[in-house]
């Protein structure tokens, strides 16, 4: 198996992502400059995926792959199962789809893990499950813009809230699919974009990048009555998101914040905001 480790600007990751077409990757750190990655490959696929890599740092102008070697393959999923350890989140806990919630005061939320975005890990996705406890009502009408694996969507709905689900990826779709039903709920999870949304809803959930939000916030802002929560913002980037919920008429009833692992000064936030 060959594991290519890649360095590219944090600001063209998502379209590098969305040019890569659902391939997995891992991401090793982030920060607001750069994103450095790996992508595993078989050896008999790896030259096309290398190749694949390379015209899309060069459609970008911008990337390098900066190490290239050849692993041990380990059966993956037996790997995960040793690894991948409950992540509570009151009054949520997050396990594997293989794991069984034996207990009663928490609300169980299973993953397959699998290569979209949402595995609960990441303090942007923690902040989101904070939130929602506090503003989805049951029966509110809930959008999650940029659903990923569905984390979000399944949470709302777990708090009886009646949930559509997004993402311009097809294969986060069909994982958002996928645990829906594992966690016996329904969310209607389709394949899109911001302007696709039509509707107006209850509270919005948007776990996104900065530069999503530079594009979309004004439209994203129409789309809720209640509540906007959303969070994916790090440092520096919660002044644009205070400046921007000003400039559209929005007012932040509360920001809250959590640090990336191991480094408390590097700090993720979520907002709960609504219309003044």
């Amino acid at each position: 198996m060959k594991k290519y480790i890649c360095e590219l600007p944090s600001d063209l990751f998502e379209i590098f992502l969305v040019e890569l077409n659902g391939y997995g990757v891992e991401i090793l750190s982030r920060d607001e400059r750069n994103t450095v990655f790996a992508i595993y490959s078989q050896n008999e696929e790896s030259q096309t995926i290398k190749e694949t890599i390379l015209s899309i740092f060069e459609d970008l102008g911008s990337g390098k792959i900066v190490l290239e070697e050849d692993i041990q393959e380990e059966n993956w999923e037996e790997k995960w199962k040793e690894n991948f350890k409950p992540i509570l989140v009151e009054p949520f806990i997050i396990i594997p789809e293989w794991e069984i919630y034996e207990g009663k005061d928490l609300i169980p939320i299973k993953l397959k893990i699998a290569m979209a975005f949402g595995t609960g890990l990441h303090p942007s996705t923690q902040l989101m499950l904070s939130l929602i406890p506090k503003y989805v009502s049951k029966n509110d009408k809930v959008i999650d813009i940029g659903c990923g694996t569905g984390i979000l969507s399944i949470a709302a709905a777990k708090l009886g809230a009646i949930v559509d689900a997004v993402d311009i990826e097809k294969k986060a779709v069909e994982e958002c699919k996928i645990n829906s039903w594992e966690n016996q709920v329904k969310v209607n999870c389709f394949q899109g974009s911001v302007e696709d949304v039509k509707d107006v809803y209850d509270v919005v959930l948007s776990n996104l990048q900065i530069d999503i939000f530079d594009k979309y916030f004004s439209q994203i802002k129409d789309k809720f009555k209640k509540v906007w929560l959303l969070s994916g913002i790090f440092k520096d980037e919660k002044d644009k998101i205070v400046k921007m919920a000003d400039e559209n008429g929005l007012e932040i009833i509360e920001i809250i914040t959590k640090p990336e692992q191991g480094k408390p000064d590097d700090l993720w936030y979520g907002f709960a905001i609504k219309h003044k």
